[in-house]
């Protein structure tokens, strides 16, 4: 059954038809003529390719139009650019939360001037109060002595 198979005489068929075509290919390229013109024709073919690049590029500066490298140079130099930017937007937020920050500690050390003032203020005040009474306290202390004295020198006087 196995030998009446379709399928296996294709694939004796199809695996004689691939050893015949690697042969073949084998003894192109193993052909040293073959070899010497494809390597001719190469060199030939990359000199003209240098050839049509170097015209095309003098073309394009008389013209002058952007080459491929000018485009090339021109996106690399834009990416760096924006690259620049970012950071530079990076460092700006940066600086703004710390403006941010220094503004609001100023103000909290502001409002502690402030209440300090004030607070000086007030005791500056009562010290003024307190410095009028006890010169209020001195002036009747003098008026006071000067009674006494007076007071003393009556009987003084009065006993002779």
């Amino acid at each position: 059954m196995t030998e009446n198979n379709p399928l296996n005489s294709i694939k004796q068929v199809s695996e004689m038809w691939e050893k015949g075509l690697n042969g073949l290919l084998f003894q192109t390229l193993d052909n040293n003529p073959l070899i010497q013109i494809t390597k001719v024709g190469i060199e030939a073919n990359s000199r003209y390719i240098e050839m049509l690049k170097r015209n095309r590029h003098l073309m394009a500066s008389y013209m002058n139009l952007p080459t491929k490298n000018d485009v090339a140079n021109a996106v690399k130099q834009t990416v760096q650019a924006e690259e620049k930017i970012d950071i530079l937007e990076e460092q700006i937020w940066n600086l703004q939360d710390s403006f941010a920050q220094a503004t609001e500690e100023q103000n909290k050390m502001l409002a502690e001037i402030i209440e300090y003032t004030k607070h000086l203020h007030f005791e500056w005040q009562k010290a003024t109060q307190e410095l009028t009474k006890l010169s209020e306290m001195q002036n009747e202390i003098e008026t006071m002595k000067k009674l006494l004295q007076i007071k003393k020198e009556e009987p003084v006087l009065s006993g002779k």
